[in-house]
Parts: C-alpha cells; sequence; structure tokens
C-alpha cells in the first residue's frame, strides 16, 4: 500500500493513515533547498520495529531520469523521476529485494533477491532473464560503458554480459557487502564484511589490488568517482601561504562501521593519512553535482553534504529513522533519500552565490570550499583551496578575506607575473566564528554587518570600533582611502546615506532619499554620488552642494566609471544604458545587473556568472564633439573606443585649432600623414600665416581639393594651387583653375604635366609630350622601353643629324631587335663605324663585318679577334693561358676527360710553332702523353667513383696497365691505378699481376676508405696461384710472342710498340712500316691504293716482320703487293713524318681519328660517334666517306 505526501518549504499534507510525521528539515544553512516529494511504503508486516512499514533498501534512477527503481519488500516499484507517480509495481522475487541498477543505456535494468536470484528486466518493465547465485544477493552494479552487470551474493559474485548464456561465479573469502564500478569501467571494487576492498580488472576478473582497513570493520559502502567535469583540471592549493598547484584525477571513497571514511586513489593508494572521522554508522554514498560533493548517510538519521575531498559542507535532511540508501538524479541537483521505515523522500539543492568584486578583481565561491579569483581585465585566475566550507568572500585591491565555517583567512596579493598570473599568500588567520550577513575588507581591517551593527576588525582579530546606525544596512561599498583609513559609503533602508571612515568613530550623513537604498556608487573623483532606490529610480547628486542632477527609471543597479569621472552606467529592464554629463543615454541589450565599470568594460552578474561586457562608447564619444568639448572627448576616447573614433576625434579637433588633442589622437592610431600636417601647421603659426593657407592644407589633406584651391587663390597662392594639383595628376582642373594666372606659371604647369606623363601610365602621351617639349633622349628611353620601334624610326628620320647620341642609341635598339639595315644605315649617317662593326660582330655578320674592314683597316682588330679564337687572331700567349686555365680547372674538378682533351689541343698548338721552333716539339710530346694518360684515367675515377660501371673487367685492367707505366702526372692516383689492377686482376685471374699491384700499393699512402678493402684482397691474394691467365698476355703482332702482363708499352722481344684501341686500350693487330726513303707519300699512296697481284695469298711485309730486329721497310713491291684495306696511313703534320700501318688481321676492323691520329676498333668508335657525336679523344665529328680508315665486311669478300 502507498500513500504520498507532497511538501512544499516547511508545510506538507499527510496521509490520513500515517503516523504522527516528525520536520524533515536541512540543516545545510549555507544553501537553500526544496524537498519535492515524500512517499511513505508500508507492508502487512507488524514484525518490524516500524509499524508495518518496509524498509527501502535500494533505488536507482534511468540515466536520463526519467524513472526510479526503489527495492521494498518483495517488489520492484517504478516512479516517475519528475512527479514522483508510481509507474508499475513488478513482481518477481520470492523474497525481500536487496538491489535494483540501471544499465548505462537505460535499455535493461536488474534486481537482486534474497532469494538468491537476480532478474534482468527490459525497458518496457518485462523480465528476460534470471540466473541464480549459491546464497542472497547483496548488491548490484552495472558498468558505466558496457552492459556488464556485477552482481554480488553473501560469499560469491559473478558478472552477467548479453553475450553469455551463463554467468560464472568467483568465490570470495568474506561476506560481500558493497560494489561499484570504475567511471571508466576498466575495473570494480568489492567490499568485504572483514574490511578488505578488492579492486578487479574489468577484463579477466582478476584482482590487482587488495585494501585493508586497520580497523577490520565491514565495508558498507563504497563509490568511485572521475576527474571533476572542468576543463581546469589543474588547481592552485594555498596552505599556510605556500602555493601548491595539484591536479584533482578520479578516486575511490568508502566507508565502514568504524564510522570513517576513507579515500584512495585508482590505483588503491590511501590519498590522505588519517581518516575522515564521522560520528555515525554510514549505510550508503553517492557522488552529486558531476562528482563535487559527496553525500553520505546512516544512523545519525541524516543526510550529509561533503566536498568531494571529506571536508563536511552542511546537512542536507534530518529524518525519522536511519537513512538506509541515497541517490542523486542524474545530470540535476537532486536526490532521493530512502529510509529504514519506508519514507522515501526527494530534495532539490540550490547552491548560493557568494562573492566580491572591487575593480577588475573577482572573487567567488565554487565547489562550496574553494575560491577563485579573476582578473576580469586579462581574463586570469587563481584558484585558492580552503579545505572548509567558504561563506563569504571579500576583495579589495591587494587583499582578500574568506569566511570560513570558524574562522576568516586573510590572503594578499604576492605579486602579478609578467604573464598576468595572480599569486595570493595567506597573511592573517582570525580563529574565530563571526555571525554577519555582509563582509568587507580593507587594507589593515575587516568590516563585519549584522542587521544595524557595523563591527571593524583589524586583521589579527581585535575589535577597534563599532557603529550603529539607525536602521538596516542595505547596502556597503568601501570607495578607497590611505591604508587604515578607508572610507565607506552606507545606504540604509530609511533611504539615508551615510559615510564611515575606518578610523572614525562618527556617522556622516551625506543625504537621504524617502525610500530604501538599493545600490549606489560614488565617481572617480568622489565629487557625485548615483542611488537606485526600491522603486527603481536611479538618482544622481552633486556631493558638494547636494543638488539633484538627473534621474532615470527602472532601474535595479548603477555604477560609475572608475577612469572617468562623467561616465556612468545603469542596468534595468533587460538593458544597458550609458550616460556621459548630462546628454542622453545610450542603450543596449544585456541581462543581469552591473556591478562594475572600468575603462570601457561593464561588470555584469547574471544568475551565478559575472561577465565582463566591452560597450562602445561612440555615441558619447560625438555628444561631446558636438558640444565642442575637446579635452572631455579624448578623456572618454582614451578608455577604448575604435581607430575610425580616433579618427573622426583628430580630424575636429584639427578643423578647430585644437592641436594638442589632434595631435594626441593620430598618434593613438599612428597616422603619420596627419601628424606631419600638425607640424606644418605649427610652423605657420609660429610665421603668422593667414588662417586660409592653414584650412587650405587641412582641405588638402583631406581630398578636398577643390575647397582647398579656392581657399589657395583667394589670399592669391596660385604656386600653392600648382603644387597640389600637379602631385595629384589632376593637370586638367589645374587647367581649369589657373586659366587666368600668369605665363611663367603655365609653362611650370606643362613642364610638370610632361614629367606626370613619365610616371603615368599613358606613355603614348608622355612620349608625345617629351618630343613635342624637346627633349628628345627621355622620349626615346620611352619608346624603348615600350618596344616602339615605328614611333623610333619616325623619329629618327625628324631629329637632325647633330643628336649624335639620341641617333646613336636608336641604333643601337634597333640592332638589337634585328633591324640591322636601318641600323647600318643610322650609324653610317652619323659616320659612326666602330658602332656599325660592333653591330656587324655581334649579330655575327662577319662578311659585311670584313668588307668594313677592308675599308676602315683601323678597325682589323675589333673585327678579326672577336671571330676567330685567340691563335687565329695572331693572339697565340691569350690562346695558350685560357686552355692553360680551362685545363687546370678541369684537373682541379676531376673533369679527366676534358683535361685529356684541353691537353691534346694545347699539344696541337705547340705542334703548329714546331716548323717555326723547334723546341716546342718536347712541349708537344709532353702534352700529347698528358693527354692520353687523362683521358684513359677518366674511366679509373669514374670506376671508383660511381657505384656502378660499364666498361668491362678486361678494358679497366689494360687502361691500368698502360697508366702503370706511365710516370706520374698531376691528379692521376697511383693508388687508383693499382688498385684497379689488383680488383680487377683477381676478378680475370691474373693473380700475379694482383700481387704486382699490392706490393706496389704497399710503398703509398692509402686512403683511409680503401685500407681495410686492401687488408682483406691482401689476404685473399694469399690463396691464389702465382700465374696470370694465358688468355690475359698481350701479344706482339709482328713477333706472335705473348708477353708479360707487367711489361711496358712494347713487346720485350722486338721492341716493336704497341698499337692501343683508345676505347678499351687493347693491343690492335697494326704494325707499323716505313717506305723507302726514294719514294715519296704520293707515290707510296698511288702504289697501296694499285690492285695487288692475284693469287696472293702470303702477307707481303712477313719476311720483314720475320726479323724481329729494326724498322719494318716496304720498297715499291710490297707497296703493290699490300692490300689498300688492311694500310692505315696517318698524315701528321711537319715536322713529323706520315706513318703506315699494317692490319696483320683483316677481319678486325680498325679505325682512326683524323683529327687526332687515334686508332680505334670500328665498332667502339662508332659506338661512340653515337653517344657523343664524335671521337671520344679529341671530339671531333668523322667525315662522312671514311674509305680509308675502315675496312668493312664487303671489303673483307
Amino acid at each position: 500500500m502507498v500513500g504520498q505526501c507532497w511538501r512544499d518549504g516547511k508545510v506538507r499534507k499527510r496521509c490520513a493513515n500515517s503516523r504522527k510525521t516528525q520536520r524533515h528539515e536541512s540543516s545545510l544553512n549555507i544553501d537553500s533547498q526544496l524537498a519535492l516529494i515524500l512517499i511513505l511504503l508500508r507492508r502487512p508486516s507488524k514484525s518490524m520495529p516500524w509499524g508495518n512499514r518496509c524498509c527501502v533498501y535500494d533505488l536507482a534512477f534511468k540515466p536520463d531520469g526519467s524513472e526510479l527503481l526503489v527495492a521494498a519488500d518483495t517488489k520492484v516499484l517504478i516512479y516517475d523521476g519528475t512527479d514522483g507517480t508510481l509507474l508499475q509495481s513488478l513482481k518477481g522475487h520470492k523474497d525481500l529485494v536487496y538491489a535494483v541498477a540501471f544499465s548505462y543505456n537505460g535499455e535493461n535494468f536488474a534486481s537482486g533477491s534474497a532469494d538468491r536470484s537476480v532478474i534482468i528486466w527490459t525497458e518496457q518493465h518485462e523480465g528476460t532473464l534470471k540466473y541464480i547465485h549459491n546464497e542472497a544477493v547483496q548488491c548490484l552494479a552495472f558498468s558505466p560503458i558496457t552492459c556488464f552487470l556485477l552482481s554480488c551474493a553473501i560469499s560469491d559474485f559473478g558478472i552477467w554480459t548479453q553475450l553469455e548464456k551463463s554467468v560464472s561465479k568467483q568465490r570470495t573469502s568474506s561476506r560481500c557487502v558493497c560494489c561499484s564500478w570504475s567511471c571508466d569501467g576498466q575495473f570494480y571494487a568489492i567490499g568485504m564484511f572483514d574490511g578488505t576492498v578488492s579492486l578487479r580488472s574489468a577484463a579477466n576478473s582478476l584482482e590487482i589490488k587488495k585494501i585493508e582497513r586497520p580497523s577490520g570493520e565491514p565495508i558498507w559502502a563504497l563509490a568511485f568517482a572521475g576527474p571533476r567535469n572542468t576543463a581546469k583540471s589543474l588547481f592552485i592549493v594555498i596552505l599556510r601561504g605556500i602555493v601548491i598547484p595539484i591536479l584533482r584525477e578520479g578516486l575511490l571513497v568508502l566507508v565502514d562501521w568504524g564510522q570513517t571514511a576513507a579515500f584512495y586513489d585508482l590505483d588503491g593508494n590511501q590519498l590522505f593519512q588519517e581518516d575522515k572521522k564521522l560520528g555515525y554508522d554510514p549505510t550508503a554514498i553517492e557522488f552529486f553535482n558531476y562528482g563535487q560533493f559527496l553525500i553520505i548517510c546512516g544512523s545519525n538519521r541524516q543526510v550529509t553534504l561533503y566536498s568531494r575531498e571529506g571536508t563536511t559542507l552542511g546537512t542536507v535532511a534530518q529524518m525519522d529513522t536511519w537513512v538506509w540508501t541515497v541517490k542523486a538524479r542524474p545530470n540535476t541537483n537532486t536526490i532521493v533519500v530512502g529510509c529504514v521505515d519506508g519514507t522515501l523522500a526527494c530534495y532539490q539543492l540550490m547552491f548560493s552565490t557568494v562573492h566580491g568584486l572591487h575593480k577588475e578583481r573577482y572573487a567567488y565561491r565554487e565547489n562550496m570550499t574553494e575560491v577563485v579569483v579573476q582578473n576580469l581585465a586579462n581574463q586570469t585566475s587563481i584558484r585558492i583551496y580552503c579545505n572548509d566550507l567558504v561563506r563569504k568572500v571579500a576583495v579589495y585591491y591587494n587583499r582578500l578575506a574568506v569566511q570560513l565555517a570558524d574562522r576568516v583567512e586573510i590572503y594578499r596579493l604576492v605579486t602579478e607575473r609578467d604573464d598576468g598570473q595572480l599569486e595570493y599568500r595567506l597573511v592573517e588567520k582570525i580563529n574565530r566564528a563571526f555571525d554577519c550577513s555582509l563582509l568587507v575588507v580593507c587594507a589593515h581591517h575587516l568590516i563585519l554587518c549584522h542587521e544595524r551593527r557595523l563591527q571593524c576588525y583589524d586583521h589579527k582579530g581585535l575589535k577597534q570600533r563599532e557603529w550603529l546606525l539607525e536602521s538596516l544596512i542595505r547596502y556597503i561599498k568601501v570607495i578607497g582611502g590611505p591604508p587604515g583609513r578607508e572610507a565607506m559609503l552606507i545606504g540604509l533602508r530609511n533611504g539615508a546615506v551615510c559615510k564611515i571612515f575606518v578610523d572614525n568613530p562618527f556617522i556622516t550623513e551625506i543625504l537621504r532619499l524617502k525610500s530604501a537604498v538599493r545600490c549606489l556608487d560614488i565617481s572617480h573623483l568622489r565629487e557625485k554620488l548615483a542611488i537606485v532606490d526600491e522603486t527603481g529610480v536611479c538618482t544622481t547628486f552633486d556631493i558638494k552642494t547636494k543638488q539633484f542632477l538627473f534621474q532615470e527609471p527602472s532601474c535595479n543597479s548603477v555604477a560609475w566609471n572608475a577612469d572617468q569621472e562623467n561616465l556612468l552606467c545603469y542596468s534595468g529592464g533587460g538593458a544597458l544604458c550609458i550616460k556621459a554629463d548630462n546628454f542622453s543615454s545610450h542603450q543596449q541589450r544585456m541581462q543581469g545587473f552591473v556591478v562594475g565599470f572600468s575603462g570601457k568594460r561593464v561588470f555584469c552578474l547574471h544568475m551565478f556568472a559575472m561577465t565582463a561586457v566591452e560597450v562602445p562608447l561612440s555615441n558619447q564619444l560625438y555628444q561631446y564633439l558636438e558640444q565642442k568639448m575637446y579635452k572631455e572627448a579624448y578623456d572618454l576616447a582614451s578608455l577604448g573606443v575604435t581607430e575610425g573614433d580616433w579618427d573622426v576625434l583628430g580630424h575636429d579637433a584639427l578643423h578647430n585649432f585644437q592641436l594638442d588633442i589632434a595631435q594626441k589622437a593620430f598618434h593613438r592610431i599612428k597616422d603619420a600623414r596627419y601628424l606631419q600636417l600638425i607640424s606644418e601647421i605649427k610652423d605657420m603659426i609660429k610665421k603668422d600665416k593667414k588662417i586660409e593657407l592653414m584650412l587650405g592644407c587641412i582641405k588638402a589633406y583631406e581630398g578636398r581639393y577643390r575647397e582647398a584651391a579656392v581657399l589657395f587663390q583667394k589670399i592669391g597662392c596660385d604656386q600653392k594651387t600648382l603644387e597640389m594639383f600637379t602631385d595629384l595628376r589632376m593637370f586638367d582642373q589645374a587647367q581649369e583653375l589657373l586659366s587666368s594666372a600668369s605665363g611663367e606659371t603655365q609653362k611650370d604647369l606643362l613642364r610638370r604635366r610632361a614629367d606626370w606623363a613619365q610616371n603615368s601610365n599613358e606613355p603614348i602621351i608622355a612620349a608625345e609630350m617629351f618630343v613635342a617639349s624637346g627633349d628628345y633622349a627621355k622620349a626615346v628611353s620611352l619608346m624603348i622601353k615600350n618596344n616602339w620601334i615605328d614611333m623610333l624610326i619616325n623619329l629618327a628620320h625628324r631629329i637632325d643629324r647633330s643628336n649624335v647620341d639620341v641617333l646613336r642609341t636608336i641604333g643601337n635598339y634597333l640592332a638589337k631587335k634585328g633591324e640591322y639595315t636601318l641600323a647600318s644605315h643610322l650609324f653610317q649617317s652619323i659616320n659612326d663605324i666602330r658602332a656599325l662593326i660592333n653591330m656587324y660582330v655581334d649579330a655575327a655578320l662577319w662578311n659585311d663585318a670584313f668588307l668594313t674592314a677592308a675599308k676602315y683597316q683601323k678597325y682589323d682588330e675589333e673585327v678579326y679577334l672577336p671571330y676567330a679564337p685567340y691563335h687565329m687572331a695572331g693572339h697565340d700567349v691569350e690562346a695558350l693561358q685560357v686552355l692553360e686555365q680551362l685545363m687546370g680547372n678541369a684537373i682541379k674538378e676531376n673533369r679527366f676527360i676534358d683535361a685529356g682533351y684541353y691537353n691534346w689541343v694545347l699539344s696541337m698548338q705547340y705542334l703548329e710553332q714546331c716548323c717555326a721552333d723547334p723546341e716546342m716539339i718536347e712541349k708537344f710530346l709532353d702534352f700529347n702523353n698528358k693527354a692520353n694518360c687523362y683521358y684513359a684515367f677518366d674511366v679509373i675515377y669514374k670506376y671508383l667513383a660511381e657505384p656502378f660501371t660499364s666498361c668491362p673487367a678486361d678494358a679497366l685492367v689494360n687502361i691500368a696497365r698502360y697508366l702503370a707505366c706511365q710516370k706520374e702526372i698531376y691528379k692521376i692516383s697511383r693508388v687508383s691505378i693499382f688498385y684497379t689492377l689488383m680488383k680487377q686482376g683477381q676478378i680475370l685471374g691474373a693473380y700475379k699481376l694482383a700481387r704486382y699491384a699490392l706490393e706496389q700499393l704497399s710503398c703509398l699512402k692509402i686512403p683511409y676508405r680503401f685500407e681495410k678493402l686492401i687488408e682483406t684482397e691482401a689476404l685473399m691474394i694469399r690463396s691464389k696461384p702465382f700465374t696470370d691467365a694465358e688468355e690475359l698476355l698481350p701479344m706482339c703482332y709482328r713477333c706472335g710472342i705473348s708477353n708479360p702482363l707487367l711489361g711496358t708499352n712494347e713487346c720485350i722481344h722486338c721492341k716493336n710498340p704497341f698499337i692501343l684501341s683508345f676505347v678499351s686500350f687493347e693491343v690492335l693487330p697494326l704494325v707499323e712500316f716505313i717506305v723507302s726513303d726514294d719514294i715519296n707519300l704520293e707515290e707510296a699512296r698511288q702504289l697501296i691504293n694499285a690492285e695487288p697481284p692475284l693469287g696472293q695469298i702470303e702477307n707481303p711485309l712477313q719476311e720483314q716482320m720475320s726479323l724481329k730486329t729494326g724498322k719494318v721497310m716496304a720498297n715499291r713491291e710490297i707497296l703493290l703487293r699490300l692490300e689498300k684495306q688492311q694500310v692505315i696511313i696517318a698524315e701528321w703534320p711537319p715536322p713529323f713524318a706520315t706513318r703506315f700501318y699494317y692490319n696483320i688481321i683483316p677481319e678486325i676492323s680498325i679505325i682512326q681519328c683524323n683529327s687526332c691520329y687515334r686508332m680505334f676498333h670500328a665498332d667502339d668508335f662508332e659506338i661512340a660517334c653515337l653517344k657523343t657525336g664524335g671521337c671520344p679523344f679529341c671530339h671531333v665529328a668523322p667525315q662522312k666517306k671514311t674509305n680509308r680508315n675502315f675496312i668493312g665486311d664487303n671489303d673483307i669478300e
């Protein structure tokens, strides 16, 4: 049987059959609260000590707060969470229901009973599943993130999930009393009867921590709390004057029947050394208001509110019997309590605002035990953790007073750091409980207000004096003064406004209104007083004369600007009004009460939040400007206006010659132009210039040019008008206004217009104006800049021939554009032959240049020197210097292929001089050999420097052998040569050669990068034979005997020099022979080209070659027998003789470069020509017909 009883405040209605009811009032005197619902649950049983009422064992809210589950008797009662209406009574258990719980998503709820069963119910209140424990179920808890249900019986526990059909149970060493999940659902805790708490992982149910209480008393309730629900998790704690930053994370709170509460972190470590003494047996705990507060109930028949850290805040409700369970409605400030006598009550808590404001510093209470001090100007704050209930807060300059339950703490602002952060330090503590309605703090005193009485204490707690007012005090405000002598304004209920000095026992009455004072404030200079009375009328007075100034209706609060004497703001009716002097006020929408006005910021208290609102002051500024009150306007603008407002103030003051105000205004917006103008006007004033001239300059700066010109002309300053319009390129207006000016002024205007045209976007007009004015140089420059060739040609026909420089400029430009015919006629017309020749040379018109040089022989060098290299121009010294520099740069930059080429070019230069100077032969041979070596070393260098090479191993060995036989040459590394011989020799099987290379390397300084490689190879060569592969041995094609790899570049038997292919450096099957002295070159060529006798098989030179000593000589008979395709003729220039070579193996095609006379395999040469376009050695492209050099397959046949 259910009976309902509604209560509002202290009045409630009872059911007709309920017993005598006691008052359920809250002792939480710091906040207002309201009990909404009181329900008495009954059952027909007389065995209970409270008559026929049943105990409320457990409560549970649906996550959205719409339903309340009540475990009472053998039923699960479902109530409407809003109004307490009974929705349904579920009957599924056979014994008392001890526990109920809702899932995190509200789709399921569960109930546990003494009949050992747990029933899973759906959101539609239908039972879907039932499972059994070994003994009576004690408690239930759903995971906050998943649909996992933790159910605990007396001796075991289990976890039910939707995915598993059965529930596995685990035995416990003691009786299970309570359980709870962590806020993240990662683990859960079970409180035991033996005073232990088991922390277990949700993943595998393994125990990760066991908390053992020293008292051994039963753990009757426990609860987890997550991190503080705020973005500011970093708190500044001030204890004993020390600033300590701490981080508030999640915690675990447990209470036992040793009448204590303990706090642990999520790792199971106790946070405080001493437990919280409760003084009663707790039965339930619940975190409230997003984890900021803690509610504990128990045997004291009360519901007590604590802070998160366990500080006692007050009593929420006083009940008739033990309070067995308490639950908070989600996302509200509502709690529901259940008692053992069946009472079910609902309370809504409302927390009042405790705060204080002085100028831009605002202090307020948060979380009941913390004080937050904000600097509203720069939005910085500090949080002070007081660890006690904060009752009153007062702030004054660098002082902060906090009234706690049994003491008053006074803090001092230590410093305000560069980053704007605040830092307060505890300086005094008054260990005394004060009963007051208002609290204010001064520099050295503390003022307490209680009804008509004001009491003044110093910061040590000693009473200094006391004032007794004639009526109740409605408003008190400290208005400042010297430390220890501050003044206060007091507003009384009878309408009187009094002034009191802290060091003076007398009360001074300022004035008296007809109705009670609601709010008041005094102006910046203490000359004006604004009062809001009980009727909502805001009245302002002059304090000295008591004269009434103005009055505004419908106000609830008022504040003077802290920096401006005549600026006032007041609020009321959802609007904020700003008023300056006696001008009309400007209104804007704003909710709340205005409590302060500093600069352009209005501090507004709306509901429980203090906000700083920036208000525009433009309207008040324009009101001052209309009345020409420039000083007041500047003072107002200094509070903060837009750049546009500063600009308006500056211009208005400038027009009225308030130069100091104007200068300050333009300084604010950094307008350098008008600052310069003000400086010029000050100079004009010193020189007693006319007022029209100064006004004209001002209007010109403002863009009002015609008005400025009229003022200038009014005082006869035509030159000033001309300068203004020409600077602005407004020539038409200048022509119009200066039509009656003097002739000199007209000419000056034309000259200025021509200069403007040069820099304008009308180049054609500018060029025409320059031509018309006779300034041909500027005209030509502009035409050239815009590529106007036709205009230049026309101008060249019109200009007199005496303008040589202009015509030369035109001619050079025409030559640059390829108009050589016109340019040549132009140069000839001014008789500038040097410029004509330079044009021909630059354009590579050599035929025309040669004809001109033949006509004017003194310019020969200017023609021939640019035409050819220095050598062809007769400057051999310069030619050699250039080649030597190019060669040196190529060697320094490791471009050895280029170095070989430049050495070859140098050698050919010396070869041309050998006939005149035989000493040059030695230089020719030296540079020719260097060319060969640098050319060959390029392959070795690239092999070692690049990651990959296309050169075969046998070619690398041949090149290295060739270089090893040469003398040392700059930048050709012997280490690289012998390293290549050693490395590639082993690959090819030339082990004797590799050993020789290693011996040579041992005598050289090895680079660091080669050291380990060479040491490794030196060890590996020991396992190889002491011979070279026979197929690698070079063979002499004259004597037919193989030569060792360690030899020189000639046969060791017949001394015949090897002819090498300058790609692979293989020995070519060529034998050099000479012709008889009586046969000249032409005859020898004819004999060789003649058809040889038929049937010839043997080599005609075989007999000579078999002698193996001396040179092979061919007479006319032998020459006639030679095949012309097997003979290669190298026609070296004098003083060297022509050389003849005979190809022993005609099947091997051999080619000779006609420029450098190097020999190549035909295939290698053709591939090189395809790659580089010419000979790989001298870079000269081969001739198309090379019958003398190539031996093709058709010729062989």
